[in-house]
């Protein structure tokens, strides 16, 4: 419903520097937390401090919801329904997220420029205002966060942590794919996956009718950067529809249709990786290693400071290594604990020492000519990002099969995480933090 006959949006608060749209929404900014979860970090007497989550009932929502109404009753504002968008992640409310950024698709397909903010000053104002919604704090690691069955038993972060794509928070120990599969199959949990997918699935197609607006501008198309998200809820879908196949014929692609092309003021962005699986199936230790090199050229030439990369090359490195070897370069300070206990009753056990002179006395086996034989064809290539996730998954796959004990798969799961990150994510996971006072 337009605001006035004659200005169906109404005016533009930020622009006439409106009193009561100030004080909220840029007070409101300042109550955005400066981090969602923070790990515990050692202290100098070697004791750790606790981890730090993000409290979803810190936010009064039944507050912030009334004050942006108002406002929104007075002018249509793609900055007013992102902060609402924010505000409901943060409280932990799927479907109102999902409610938000579907009523910008919708002002956005109605009423074009006439929706705030405009194109008065460039693309800048309204493109910024959408890529809050790529947000790390305030929408990505919240949803990542968010219970997929209603409680916090299962949820996208902890199905990362689970698989090994992510070092776990000290509640997130223990963890196993098998518990995440056993909640989300659980047939007392059917509703809330059935209502939670649906709001997914809207949220996914309101990102892509805004990208489709967006980028069909007469005069200034551009395309929001939105890869975080997209990911976050297309891995979020998948998650739900692999528990329950049924829904899965529902999904779409995020975005089905080709970008224009780009003008001088429209930078290119990232969008979400999506894998492009190579064109012959890993066949043998030998193919698997070469399709690593190839990965590893992509990204030395065309990603430099990819973290994927360092992963990938220590992948590379351990295949056809032996256990002792992945465990003394994979675990440095604890590798030398290793021991095969044979249990209490017998007080047999074989320590780190024994165990790396067995490895150092196994027999000079000749290879197996099947793993010396290159592939048939041209030799591994890759000219894309998403190629080389493609590739990285299908090496997953084949020592998933043929080496079940390989650490390779574990370590292309986490570089295949690192691929839509942006470089203060990654400090924050790399780079400790140690606290200077007890």
């Amino acid at each position: 419903m337009p605001v006035a006959e004659n200005a169906p949006c109404g005016p533009d608060l930020d622009a006439t520097m409106d009193a009561g749209y100030e004080d909220y929404y840029f007070g409101a900014l300042g109550r955005l937390p400066a981090y969602y979860y923070r790990p515990g970090v050692e202290r100098p007497d070697g004791t750790t401090s606790q981890d730090m989550i993000f409290d979803t009932g810190d936010v009064d929502i039944t507050a912030e919801r009334r004050e942006i109404n108002g406002l929104l009753a007075r002018s249509r504002d793609i900055r007013l329904l992102v902060l609402l968008a924010q505000w409901e992640a943060l409280a932990g409310r799927l479907e109102p997220v999902a409610d938000a950024i579907d009523t910008i698709a919708a002002l956005l397909e109605t009423h074009g420029d006439d929706l705030h903010p405009g194109f008065a000053d460039g693309i800048s104002a309204r493109r910024d205002a959408l890529g809050d919604l790529n947000s790390q704090i305030t929408l990505i690691q919240p949803l990542q966060f968010l219970g997929l069955t209603g409680t916090d038993e299962v949820s996208l972060r902890k199905i990362r942590v689970a698989a090994g794509a992510l070092t776990p928070l000290q509640n997130e120990q223990d963890l196993t794919p098998g518990m995440m599969t056993d909640a989300l199959g659980d047939p007392g949990n059917k509703k809330r996956l059935s209502v939670n997918h649906a709001a997914l699935l809207r949220l996914s197609e309101a990102l892509a009718r805004i990208t489709r607006t967006c980028q069909a501008h007469e005069t200034t198309p551009f395309t929001p950067a939105f890869d975080l998200l997209t990911t976050t809820v297309q891995e979020m879908l998948s998650a739900i529809s692999a528990a329950r196949p049924e829904l899965r014929a529902a999904e779409t692609p995020i975005s089905a249709t080709p970008e224009p092309a780009q003008t001088d003021d429209t930078p290119a962005v990232n969008t979400a990786v999506q894998e492009t699986p190579p064109a012959n199936a890993i066949t043998s230790h030998t193919h698997a290693r070469l399709t690593l090199e190839a990965c590893e050229h992509y990204y030395r030439r065309h990603e430099p400071s990819s973290a994927a990369l360092l992963l990938v090359t220590q992948a590379r490195l351990l295949i056809g290594r032996p256990l002792i070897e992945a465990l003394e370069t994979l675990l440095p300070e604890k590798a030398s604990q290793a021991i095969v206990d044979f249990g209490p009753q017998t007080g047999f056990s074989l320590n780190i020492d024994r165990l790396r002179q067995l490895t150092d006395s196994a027999p000079q086996s000749p290879t197996p000519e099947n793993e010396t034989q290159e592939p048939e064809g041209p030799a591994p290539r890759v000219l894309s990002g998403d190629q080389a996730a493609g590739a990285m998954r299908a090496v997953e796959t084949y020592f998933l099969t043929a080496e079940r004990s390989s650490p390779v798969p574990l370590l292309l799961q986490r570089a295949r995480s690192y691929l839509a990150r942006d470089f203060q994510s990654l400090v924050d996971e790399l780079v400790p933090v140690v606290e200077t006072n007890p």
